[in-house]
């Protein structure tokens, strides 16, 4: 008994001691008492770059932003207008969870980019998110696409313009501080765009419209990963408080793209 105690101590040794894999599966770092992570798969496909990842979080932290673990992160080009984004998102969605070595049957959240941005792809993500969450049981959790813009960002500055192309020559917008959003979302004009001090500005419309908007504030050159819509931006920003499915609500901003609510515009120069 005493000799298979220590070959049993002797292994669990040699265990801890070990150098860990990227690649496993993280260990409970937060005690029994708070419980197993939680996997979350986000997804947006708002922008013509269609954006998953796969993260661990503390079980029952959903609004702390904070200790949050990104697995893996894959980008694809949605390769047109239709259909492309379905076809990008499911396949990126599978490719992440093979690279963590993970199943969706282990996912507890999925947590979907609502927009604004194209209306067909962000229709796509909110579909694909539900049907995910039915098919396996995990919650549901929605972030602004312009939120997932701007984390990156709040890392170099802390004051950000977060710009998204919105066609037919319109910008969708909002400001962020450190303590998040400062206004609300508007869809304006470049030419007629208007803000005070000399924010970061970010976005792919910020790359597509810089003639108007650089005197506005700094704006990285077009190739900085700033500029792009990212799934890690999803995980580092959003409250991962649950949603019922009919509650997980696009944020198309503009008519005639869905029938909603143009909000009041801050935006415009008077």
């Amino acid at each position: 008994m005493g000799r298979a105690r220590a070959r049993r101590a002797e292994a669990a040794d040699r265990r801890r001691a070990r150098p860990r894999d990227p690649w496993d599966p993280p260990r409970n770092r937060y005690g029994s008492g708070r419980g197993a992570p939680v996997l979350i798969l986000a997804l947006d496909a708002s922008t013509p770059v269609t954006t998953v990842a796969l993260a661990r979080a503390e079980a029952g932290a959903d609004a702390e932003t904070d200790d949050r673990e990104v697995l893996v992160e894959i980008s694809v080009s949605a390769g047109g207008p239709s259909g492309g984004a379905s076809e990008a998102l499911l396949t990126a969605v599978h490719a992440a969870l093979g690279f963590a070595g993970e199943d969706l049957s282990s996912v507890g959240r999925v947590l979907c980019g609502v927009g604004p941005g194209t209306f067909t792809g962000i229709r796509i993500a909110a579909a694909t998110a539900r049907a995910l969450s039915f098919g396996t049981g995990a919650a549901l959790a929605g972030n602004s696409t312009l939120d997932a813009l701007a984390a990156p960002a709040l890392s170099c500055s802390g004051d950000v313009l977060a710009v998204i192309d919105a066609k037919r020559g319109e910008i969708f917008v909002r400001r962020f501080s450190a303590d998040g959003p400062t206004t609300g979302i508007g869809c304006v004009r470049p030419e007629e765009l208007s803000v005070e001090g000399s924010p970061l500005i970010v976005g792919d419309g910020a790359v597509r419209y810089r003639g108007a908007l650089e005197g506005l504030g700094s704006i990285p050159p077009d190739g900085s990963p700033l500029h792009r819509v990212s799934a890690i931006g999803h995980v580092i920003s959003a409250d991962l408080t649950p949603v019922a499915a009919p509650d997980l609500v696009p944020i198309y901003v503009r008519e005639p793209d869905a029938e909603v609510r143009r909000d009041l515009n801050p935006w415009g120069r008077s």
